[in-house]
């Protein structure tokens, strides 16, 4: 406790000197800190967006590539709504019928309008739809039922764009020319913005409405037992040829390989800083070894040994180091808030409907892709390294004081 006691009054004496030194740890450790906590944040944005996409296990598509002259993406009266090249629903059968298959579901989904505002409208298959994916989040009004005609249901933030509501008629098309009347009879919540800006029609509306009679443009599919998702996936395309598919699990690995990337990239910034400050630790320590030289003679003239003087100079570099992880943490949460606003287009706030939204709803559009994520695993990780690295540039210094003999000691001027 005495040699605490002493540490903590030997950094106060020279306060200037203790206060950049400390300074060189914050910066190291709030901005280790302030990154760890982003690409935290993006953890769990990435799961919450690949667990909206849907309960599907298995997503189908058409992998073939056209020929020349061929038409990748729909063309309609000039106007030119966008759609995936789509899949016959005749291999709906062949699906269903493959083992650990537990129910199959088709959807055609095409970039549409409701009046004059370009959305995704997705057209399902109500029955099987919900067998598949657990069914859309209706916070208002119904889900739709088997062949049911002329209704929609629509998005949170489409809903709030269009000022309208449950009951109400809104017109629906491939352009903005050849449209029909919808009545919306429900609002589904995702709590992603994007999906929010689009709506669900039954699949013989949305095939009508694209002149895709018996198509689709991915095939949903759930299997009987989640562990069985990778065998049915390989399954399904060496069973079916000119198809791909995509699982949830598979969109996991890949965006935690990223973040993992990113995790390691930012971390290798944040400690290229510590070390930086450690360097200022050492000199401080070093200057303050040379100033007290005869007070380390006098101390041990008087009985101290070279271990309570090793354990003095070791406090004090570890109570730097302590000040430092601690503000720096501060530092480092308020940065983690800070730091995206400056950098929308790489890790802040972005348009996501971008260019192709209209008058009224670019503002809406415009939503931020993740919250930083303060985790106490990663607090206490920047403390410890503070501490660690007041610890580590002390060593040589308090080693040198330790070594000094009394007599050269007293003769210092």
């Amino acid at each position: 406790m005495e040699t605490w006691k002493m540490a903590i009054r030997n950094i106060s004496r020279r306060k200037l000197r203790t206060t950049l030194t400390v300074l060189g740890i914050v910066v190291g450790v709030g901005m280790m800190l302030a990154l760890l906590s982003i690409v935290s944040g993006m953890d769990v944005r990435v799961t919450q967006m690949v667990r909206a996409l849907g309960g599907a296990d298995i997503t189908i598509y058409n992998a073939t590539t056209p020929g020349r002259g061929g038409q990748p993406f729909g063309g309609f009266g000039g106007f030119g709504f966008t759609i995936q090249r789509t899949i016959n629903l005749n291999i709906i059968e062949q699906i269903s019928q493959i083992q650990g298959v537990y129910a199959v579901s088709p959807q055609l989904s095409f970039m549409g309008y409701i009046g004059n505002t370009r959305i995704t409208i997705y057209g399902i298959d109500p029955q099987t739809y919900d067998e598949v994916t657990g069914g859309l989040n209706i916070i208002n009004g119904r889900m739709l039922n088997v062949g049911e005609s002329g209704k929609i249901i629509l998005g949170k933030a489409i809903m709030e764009a269009l000022n309208t509501t449950i009951g109400g008629k809104v017109k629906v098309g491939v352009s903005t020319t050849e449209q029909r009347e919808f009545e919306v009879i429900g609002e589904f919540e995702t709590g992603m913005m994007f999906q929010e800006y689009s709506a669900y029609i039954t699949i013989e509306d949305a095939q009508n409405m694209t002149g895709l009679e018996n198509e689709a443009t991915q095939i949903l599919v759930k299997c009987e037992d989640p562990y069985m998702v990778s065998e049915v996936a390989n399954t399904i395309t060496s069973y079916i040829p000119g198809i791909r598919v995509t699982t949830p699990t598979a969109m996991v690995t890949q965006a935690t390989q990223l973040l993992n990337t990113l995790t390691m990239f930012f971390a290798t910034i944040g400690l290229i800083a510590l070390v930086a400050g450690s360097f200022g630790v050492i000199n401080t320590m070093l200057m303050s070894v040379s100033e007290r030289t005869r007070e380390i003679g006098i101390l041990k003239a008087i009985g101290a040994k070279s271990s309570d003087i090793l354990k003095m100079f070791l406090a004090e570099a570890v109570l730097i180091g302590a000040l430092g992880g601690v503000i720096g943490v501060a530092v480092g949460g308020v940065l983690a808030y800070v730091l995206p606003m400056f950098m929308p287009g790489i890790m802040g706030t972005a348009s996501i409907l971008g260019r192709t939204t209209i008058r009224g709803v670019r503002q809406v559009g415009s939503t931020q892709l993740f919250t930083p994520t303060l985790t106490p695993t990663n607090i206490v990780v920047c403390i410890a390294l503070g501490v660690l690295v007041g610890l580590i540039a002390g060593l040589y210094p308090a080693w040198r004081a330790s070594r000094m003999k009394p007599v050269e000691a007293l003769r210092h001027v």
